[in-house]
């Protein structure tokens, strides 16, 4: 009876080389198939390179190890020295030199792979590619599990263990892969055959030498197929599997899952790290480029037609403030979520219609890539230098409902890449008349009820959608005047598109003379005024609308010959501000999401006269009388005075006129600080505003006869106010002006609203903490008016010539002013100011 070997290693010359080979041959076949299932997230067989060549330099390192005996620690620096060496080849191809030679970068890459690789591979929108470390996972996966497996197989004989590495990599697959799957059955059926045929020939051949077989009769070769018994069994153990296999094959369609319960994806539950509601939206710098950068040229791209429509943003949101970007950071929000893409992966699959074109970035900044047509299929950086490529590949997004591309990290001058896209299409005249709305889910707007009627109004009772549009989009555009309110001889147009805006373009023209900063009404305003203005009314009724802006390609001065049957001359444009626009998309059945230009043509004048552009309503101002001598000698048949009610008439006059002035006076004082206050309180930034509202607490308190120290800080200021007055919370304003002004962060708008309702209530404090006449006698001061200048000149001077201040005598001169007959001590014992 042959004894048989139970030696630590399998590498002694008791076990067979061909059982051997079999083994790896077989345990590689279950790699291989678990490394299929990365097809569908990385695309193309650039991942199954890597995969294979792991497989082969772990079996390898396994077969050394077993050779010489080595234990875990050589193995490791082996393991390790081979993961340096050959992973810039296989692992980071993207940044080694010429693709096969370790560089800097592809070594660097390396180092992160082990802790950056895996929410790379999550992160990206597959197909993931090649580019940002995304080979990691499959290259370190599969070495480590390969080089564990084959130990296992070739050291021992607890070949079940072994097994469940290529098992793991399957399941890993799975993990890192999407919610389709790439020839599931086929791949299973195999995986399953080999799995039990594997298995089974070692358990056979793993039978001791002294144990007697219960199917094996002859003990001289346990396990060997040479017995009929034997040969029988692995026949028929063969067709089983064949027939079993073959029938799962054929009835693959019976086995897939239920429609709406497909397999768990990983990448599905974890959160894209780019959120566009921490961005301001584009909507809001509109006006932006046509004051500042009007002129300037902001990127090129080429391959473009004059007219065509370059898209930075989708906003579908609006919240009676600005209209918002589309997306979250949840995927089955309404409005979907921006996901990170590859460079140099095909996103979808083209078309016969598909087109390139090249942008480079020169004064354009921002986080929103310029992108053309209807559909993104690819971006390529390629043009970019090495380090400026990785940084902005490891940033890019892409909302796939909107086709609105993102950088994170910001564009820069010098920046280029190409873009392959499909061409925007306009329907045909069939289409438009079958059109129907598509039932696609947004967001929820803010709700302007005074629109709804208007807008069912407009849009009518025509049998195509595409008809109810246009006719809503017409009436809006009718007795319309095209302004950006910039130059001297365009009408008044003020920027912006909150609510108030919008609802002012829907009332007769003219001024709205009830507020001190009157807005014009009527429907006057350029692109983003009637674009926002479309959206809301057609969303009010049902309608899928949303704001795009872009730019619109100018003319092209020189245009390279193109191929006869070209679609349209393309060439090389430059995009500057003024060709910034606007305009309403809105989603049909079977057509897609179809553009509509929202304002009238820049020459449009309204069929009625439009009203006369004035800067800011002028306050009335009482006419002086005509003289007494023209009194005198007008007929009486001008039905005037005669000359003996002069004197009464003179007299009447002497006494209005003067009381005119002074209420006129009055007037025009409330109405400057009315003015002043509404400027700080709306225009500008949020810390320009913040900063405004700390500024009319000074204001007050100048005018209640207390003018602040100019050389204090906020914080000073702010703490001899809250010593005697500790209701007016000026040390949290104080400190929340000092974030907003000297702050790193953004704040965002209600930001600058909360604030000023604070500074309100504040000022109402400080109002009523002094007797009325104070009150009255501030709100008629001229002192807060003066320039800053004059004032800090006059407090200069006095603190030359007055004695030092105390603290508690700088506290009390801060919120009461001058002294009064009431001494300060009564007053702070009764616990108010004197």
């Amino acid at each position: 009876m042959t004894t048989a070997t139970t030696g630590p290693s399998p590498c002694s010359s008791s076990v067979r080389n061909s059982r051997r080979a079999i083994d790896i041959a077989l345990l590689g076949c279950l790699f291989f198939l678990a490394l299929a299932g990365f097809q569908p997230a990385y695309g193309g067989v650039g991942y199954l390179r890597t995969g294979v060549m792991a497989t082969v330099l772990g079996t390898v390192v396994a077969l050394i190890g077993a050779r010489f005996r080595w234990g875990p620690l050589r193995i490791t620096a082996l393991l390790v020295l081979v993961y340096a060496v050959f992973g810039s080849m296989f692992a980071a191809p993207v940044r080694a030199r010429w693709g096969v030679l370790p560089s800097r970068g592809s070594l660097r890459e390396l180092l992160a792979a082990p802790v950056a690789t895996w929410k790379s591979a999550l992160t990206v929108t597959p197909p993931v590619g090649t580019a940002e470390g995304v080979l990691g996972v499959v290259w370190i996966s599969t070495l480590l599990l390969t080089v564990l497996g084959m130990s296992v197989v070739l050291r021992s004989r607890r070949y079940p263990i072994a097994w469940l590495f290529p098992l793991a990599l399957l399941l890993l697959s799975i993990a890192f892969g999407t919610t389709e799957s790439f020839l599931p059955v086929v791949r299973g059926v195999c995986f399953a055959v080999l799995s039990v045929g594997w298995l089974t020939w070692r358990f056979e051949g793993e039978r001791p030498g002294g144990a007697r077989s219960t199917i094996i009769s002859d003990p001289r070769r346990p396990g060997a197929g040479g017995t009929p018994v034997l040969r029988q069994r692995m026949i028929g153990g063969a067709l089983v599997m064949l027939l079993a296999g073959a029938t799962a094959v054929g009835a693959h369609s019976l086995l897939d899952p239920p429609e709406g319960s497909g397999r768990f994806a990983v990448r599905d539950r974890i959160t894209p790290p780019f959120d566009p509601r921490e961005y301001v939206s584009p909507l809001t710098e509109f006006r932006g480029y046509l004051k500042d950068q009007r002129d300037a040229e902001l990127f090129s791209i080429s391959g473009v037609a004059p007219g065509e429509h370059v898209r930075l943003a989708a906003m579908d949101q609006y919240d009676l403030q600005v209209y918002n970007v589309a997306g979250t950071v949840e995927e089955d929000s309404p409005s979907g979520a921006f996901l990170r893409i590859a460079d140099g992966v095909d996103l979808q699959r083209p078309t016969d219609q598909q087109r390139t074109s090249t942008v480079r970035i020169k004064d354009y900044t921002g986080v929103w890539l310029p992108t053309v047509g209807e559909r993104t299929d690819r971006v390529e950086l390629e043009g970019m230098r090495s380090t400026r490529a990785g940084a902005t590949s490891e940033n890019l997004f892409l909302h796939g409902g909107s086709q609105t591309a993102v950088n994170a990290a910001g564009v820069r001058e010098g920046d280029i890449y190409e873009l392959r896209y499909e061409p925007y299409t306009a329907p045909t005249t069939e289409q438009q008349n079958a059109a129907t709305f598509a039932d696609v889910p947004l967001p929820e707007n803010a709700d302007i009820d005074a629109m709804t009627e208007l807008a069912e109004q407009w849009a009518g009772d025509s049998a195509s959608d595409y008809q109810r549009f246009q006719n809503l989009s017409r009436s809006i555009t009718a007795d319309a005047t095209f302004s950006h309110g910039i130059d001297v001889d365009e009408a008044t147009s003020f920027s912006g598109h909150g609510a108030s805006r919008l609802l002012a373009m829907l009332e007769p023209a003219g001024f709205d003379e009830g507020t001190a900063d009157a807005q014009p009404l009527g429907r006057i305003g350029d692109q983003e005024q009637f674009a926002a203005l479309t959206a809301v009314m057609a969303r009010s009724i049902g309608m899928p609308a949303r704001v795009v802006m872009g730019f619109e390609v100018p003319e092209v001065p020189e245009v390279p010959e193109v191929p006869a049957g070209a679609a349209g001359a393309t060439g090389t444009a430059t995009i500057t501000g003024a060709d910034v626009t606007a305009w309403v998309e809105v989603k049909f059945e079977d057509l897609g999401w179809v553009r509509f230009a929202p304002a009238p043509d820049e020459d449009q004048t309204p069929t009625e006269s439009a009203p006369e552009t004035v800067d800011e309503p002028l306050p009335l101002v009482a006419q002086p009388p005509p003289s007494p001598g023209a009194m005198s000698g007008d007929s009486e048949d001008d039905g005037l005075p005669t000359a003996g009610s002069a004197p009464w008439t003179v007299n009447v006059a002497s006494t209005v006129i003067p009381v005119a002035l002074a209420l006129t006076l009055v007037v025009a004082i409330l109405a400057a600080k009315t003015v002043r206050r509404g400027r700080r309180r709306t225009r500008g930034t949020v810390a320009d505003r913040v900063d405004g509202g700390w500024q009319e607490i000074l204001d007050l308190l100048t005018d209640l006869g207390c003018s602040p120290d100019p050389m204090r800080t906020r914080a000073e200021t702010a703490a001899l106010l809250e010593g005697d007055l500790p209701a007016m919370g000026a040390t949290a304003l104080a400190r929340d002006a000092d974030r907003a002004v000297f702050g790193p962060d953004d704040l965002p708008d209600s930001w600058g609203e909360e604030y000023w309702s604070q500074v309100m209530a504040s000022c109402r404090c400080l109002n009523g903490s002094v007797p009325w006449h104070r009150r009255l006698r501030a709100a008629l001061s001229l002192r807060s008016l003066r320039s800053r200048a004059s004032r800090s000149d006059d407090l200069s001077r006095s603190s030359a010539t007055k004695p030092p201040v105390t603290r508690q005598s700088a506290t009390k001169l801060a919120v009461t002013g001058p002294s009064t007959p009431r001494t300060s001590t009564t007053a702070a014992r009764e616990g108010r100011p004197s």
